[in-house]
C-alpha cells in the first residue's frame, strides 16, 4: 500500500493547528493499515506508551507520527549535572540543535536553558517559531559555567515567552533592569526565583512586585542588596516569600507583610552564611511585626535566627492562629515558656521543627507539647 507523507510545510501547519490531532476522524473501510489511523487515535496511542524507548522510537514510522511525537513533548532539559562539585564533562550541543529542537517541539512547558552554550546569538531571528506555550522556564547557573547571559540577552530570551508564569534564574548576574524587562515581558508571572542573585536590589523588587499583579511566590534566598523596602504595597496575591540570608532591615520586615496576605514566609539564615554572620539578624521584634501582619500565615521557618527572644515566640502562639509549619531549629533563646506559648496558641499546629542541642527548652516542656498536640514535634538531628 502506498502511504502519502505529508511535506514539512503541511506538517509545520499541522504542528501549529492545536487540535488537528485531537480531532474525531473516522477510519474509511479502505483504510485499515496503522499508518492511516487518524490523529487522534495516534495521540492516544501514544499517550499510552510508558517506555521511554518506546516513546522516543514512536516518530520514527513517519512524518506524522514523528508529529505526534513532537506535539507530546512536555518538557525540554538539557542534562548537564553536577558532580562532586564540578560538572561533568557530558558532549556539548552545539547551539544550532538546540534551537532546532525548540523548533521542533511546538508545545513545550517547561523549558530549561541554564548551563548551556551561548543561545541568544542563534535563536534571535528565529524565536518567534517557539516559546508561545512555555509556562515554566530555568536559566539558573553554578560559578564555573561557561557563559552567563548579560541584562540585554536576559530581556531578549524574555521576549521570546509571553505566556510565562514560573522562572528560575538562580545565581545569574541578572540587575534590576533585567528584572524591568522580565516583568514587561512576562506581566502574568505567578512565581520567580532569584537565589543567590547579588546585583538586584529593592528598586528591581518593587518594579516586578508592581507590574506582576498575579505574582505568589517570591524567592530572593540570599540577595545580599536587598533590604525590603521593595516590598512597600505589595499585592495580596503574594503568598509566599523566601528572602532567609537578605539584608532586611525592620522597614523591609513591615514591607514584606504590608500586603496582608502571607502564607508562607522562609527567613531561616542558610548554613553557607551562619558562620559568617551574614545578613539580616532576625529578632524579637522582627518576629512580633511578622505575627502581627500575617494572620494569614500557615508555614514560618525561622532556622538559625538566634535572636528570637520570649516576646517573640509568644506573639507567634497569640497571633499566628492558622499556623501549620513552623522551624525553629538552632534558635538558641527558644526556652520553655516560649514553646508553651506557641503550644496553647496554635492549635492547628501539625509540625515542628526544633533540636535539642541549640535552645533552652527543657525535656519536660516538650513532653507537653508531645501530650497536647501528638506527632507535632519533630528533632533535627
Amino acid at each position: 500500500m502506498m502511504i502519502k507523507i505529508p511535506t514539512s510545510k503541511i506538517l509545520h501547519e499541522r504542528a501549529k493547528d492545536e487540535n488537528y490531532y485531537e480531532r474525531p476522524c473516522k477510519i474509511s473501510k479502505s483504510s485499515y493499515s496503522i499508518t492511516n489511523l487518524p490523529g487522534d487515535c495516534l495521540n492516544l496511542i501514544f499517550k499510552c506508551l510508558k517506555a521511554r524507548d518506546d516513546r522516543n522510537s514512536f516518530g520514527l514510522t513517519c512524518h506524522d507520527w514523528l508529529c505526534i511525537q513532537n506535539i507530546n513533548q512536555k518538557s525540554f532539559h538539557y542534562a548537564r549535572r553536577y558532580l562532586y562539585g564540578k560538572l561533568d564533562k557530558y558532549p556539548e550541543i552545539s547551539p544550532e540543535i538546540i534551537c532546532n529542537l525548540l523548533i521542533r517541539f511546538q508545545r513545550l512547558e517547561r523549558l530549561s536553558l541554564g548551563r548551556l552554550p551561548r543561545l541568544t546569538d542563534v535563536l534571535a531571528l528565529k524565536s518567534q517559531s517557539f516559546g508561545s506555550n512555555v509556562r515554566s522556564l530555568f536559566l539558573d547557573y553554578r560559578p564555573d559555567d561557561s557563559y552567563e547571559y548579560s541584562d540585554e540577552e536576559l530581556s531578549s530570551i524574555f521576549s521570546w515567552f509571553p505566556r510565562l508564569t514560573n522562572i528560575t534564574l538562580d545565581s545569574s548576574d541578572i540587575t534590576d533592569k533585567g528584572l524591568e524587562a522580565l516583568a514587561k515581558c512576562c506581566s502574568s508571572l505567578k512565581s520567580v526565583r532569584l537565589q543567590w542573585c547579588h546585583s538586584i536590589t529593592d528598586s528591581g523588587i518593587r518594579f516586578l512586585l508592581q507590574n506582576c499583579q498575579e505574582l505568589c511566590s517570591l524567592d530572593i534566598e540570599c540577595c545580599i542588596s536587598i533590604t525590603g523596602i521593595g516590598f512597600i504595597g505589595c499585592a495580596q496575591t503574594l503568598t509566599l516569600v523566601k528572602a532567609g540570608g537578605c539584608n532586611l532591615q525592620p522597614e523591609g520586615i513591615r514591607a514584606i507583610v504590608s500586603g496582608g496576605g502571607l502564607k508562607a514566609l522562609n527567613l531561616q539564615t542558610p548554613d553557607e552564611l551562619t558562620e559568617f554572620k551574614e545578613g539580616c539578624i532576625i529578632n524579637t521584634e522582627a518576629v512580633m511585626t511578622i505575627s502581627k501582619g500575617c494572620p494569614l500565615l500557615e508555614e514560618l521557618y525561622l532556622s538559625n535566627c538566634e535572636e528570637v527572644e520570649l516576646e517573640g515566640w509568644e506573639a507567634i502562639g497569640l497571633n499566628c492562629k492558622e499556623l501549620d509549619y513552623l522551624h525553629v531549629m538552632g534558635c538558641q533563646k527558644l526556652c520553655d515558656l516560649g514553646l508553651q506559648a506557641i503550644c496553647d496558641g496554635c492549635n492547628k499546629l501539625s509540625t515542628l521543627y526544633v533540636d535539642g542541642d541549640k535552645n533552652s527548652c527543657s525535656s519536660s516542656i516538650l513532653e507537653h507539647f508531645e501530650r497536647k498536640l501528638p506527632g507535632v514535634v519533630f528533632f533535627y538531628p
